[in-house]
């Protein structure tokens, strides 16, 4: 097959199983608006909400720093990753977990991204038919579901671009936003001496916990950095987006939702907002969930085209679309919820597998593209990933995502350490091999070239 044939195939599917070339990479501002973009959701204003009342604007500021700090240091080094190599986190997993087991992954990040698509698909209805209830048919919890997930899909459909050009404008917007909130919900009650004297109550609500809350709140969306950070031209710019996006842009979000239901004497987030700011709660309620949302349909679909690379990644978009955005209007997808809680604590602990593979076992040396060989399964990966996801499961302490983390960098570090001698030991399965589209075949049968 001639050169710019196999270059079309894979732009179309954008890049999901190749590294991007430099050519093909995108603008520092882009990739960082992306990121901040992805960063910035609803659940952070909820997450704020749920410290209102609880504790004073100074404690909700450390915990929000605390927990964002935690988030960004992970984020930071999978960002990092991303850039170097130029793939996704589904590919990343070739290297440390070998092909089957990033296949094993893959099928985890599919039902979870577009799982939680389409329950925020009917959240957004839920939350647009609580802002505007007299509004007419528009507003109708499931209208408001459908065509809200129509916008949500449109940007995944057209790829990583489409997600760039929200992001591009939508981010500053949606932060200069929650920064014009804030102020004004600290001057209605009258200043931030005043703000910060209102009465708590003593529910047991402490910085600690809260701190563990803001970061299970985004502990699984710090591992797909890497699907946005490979389009970065600079490693440093890229892990900078994702440090910004946790540190002022998460913080920016959730002590939005702090200020505002506590000016307002409400947990009810949309009353607190159109208070606040009025029709204009409408574009930062749409922006912030189109930017998140959006990309979790994106992640899915990078994800599915791993499984199913000589696919074609935009009918994946819309066919997979399509189902989400129509049961989660309707609101089916609540009744998977738990089950795809369940799921997302089997993706963290991929995060510290990666994280010690990378930096400190291959100390970099990750290679793909026609021609790389990966062996079929490592099962040093594979054994941390499920102490890792068994942790996060059965202990209670902390917050189940960063649990499973450490012990997975941990136990797959040691295991490392063990068998440095002969690492191929771990290794069974025999080599794959990967084709011009990022295909894997068994070594020997690879096919020949178009």
């Amino acid at each position: 097959m001639q050169q710019d044939e196999r270059t079309a195939k894979l732009i179309q599917n954008d890049w999901s199983t190749a590294p991007i070339p430099a050519e093909y990479r995108r603008s520092d501002y882009g990739v960082v608006a992306t990121l901040v973009g992805q960063i910035i959701a609803l659940s952070g204003i909820y997450v704020g909400a749920s410290m209102s009342g609880q504790l004073t604007i100074m404690e909700a500021l450390l915990a929000t720093v605390i927990g964002s700090a935690v988030l960004a240091l992970i984020g930071g080094l999978l960002s990092w990753i991303g850039t170097k190599t130029g793939v996704g986190l589904s590919m990343l997993l070739r290297e440390s977990f070998g092909c089957i087991g990033s296949y094993i992954i893959a099928v985890l990040l599919v039902l979870v991204c577009i799982g939680f698509f389409g329950i925020q698909c009917g959240f957004f209805g839920a939350t647009i038919h609580a802002m505007f209830p007299n509004a007419g048919i528009i507003t109708d919890t499931t209208v408001a579901g459908i065509w809200g997930g129509i916008l949500m899909v449109t940007t995944a459909y057209v790829g990583y671009k489409g997600v760039e050009w929200l992001s591009n404008f939508a981010s500053p917007i949606i932060l200069i936003m929650c920064l014009v909130a804030v102020v004004l919900a600290i001057r209605k009650v009258g200043g931030l001496t005043a703000f910060n004297a209102l009465p708590v109550e003593s529910t047991g609500l402490t910085v600690t916990s809260a701190a563990v809350t803001v970061i299970g709140g985004y502990a699984m969306g710090t591992c797909l950095q890497p699907d946005f950070s490979r389009y970065g031209r600079s490693p440093v710019v890229a892990t900078g987006g994702s440090v910004f996006g946790f540190l002022i842009a998460n913080v920016f979000m959730t002590m939005c939702g702090y200020c505002v239901c506590v000016a307002c004497n409400t947990a009810d987030v949309p009353t607190a907002l159109i208070q606040i700011l009025g029709f204009a709660a409408l574009v930062l309620l749409v922006f912030a969930q189109w930017t998140t949302n959006g990309g979790n349909l994106y992640f899915g679909t990078v994800a599915l085209s791993t499984i199913f690379p000589k696919g074609n990644k935009h009918i994946m978009t819309l066919v997979v679309g399509a189902v989400a955005v129509i049961a989660g209007a309707m609101g089916l997808m609540d009744y998977f919820t738990t089950f795809l809680s369940i799921l997302a604590v089997g993706i963290s602990p991929v995060a510290g597998v990666v994280i010690a593979d990378y930096f400190f076992v291959k100390k970099g040396k990750y290679q793909y593209g026609e021609g790389t060989k990966h062996y079929f399964c490592n099962l040093l990966a594979l054994i941390a990933w499920v102490a890792g996801s068994v942790v996060g499961f059965v202990i209670t302490w902390g917050v189940a995502a960063i649990n499973s983390i450490v012990v997975a960098f941990v136990v797959y570090l040691v295991l490392s350490i063990i068998f440095r001698s002969n690492p191929e030991k771990a290794c069974v399965g025999g080599v794959y091999v990967e084709d011009e589209f990022g295909a894997i075949y068994k070594e020997g049968t690879v096919k020949a070239q178009e």
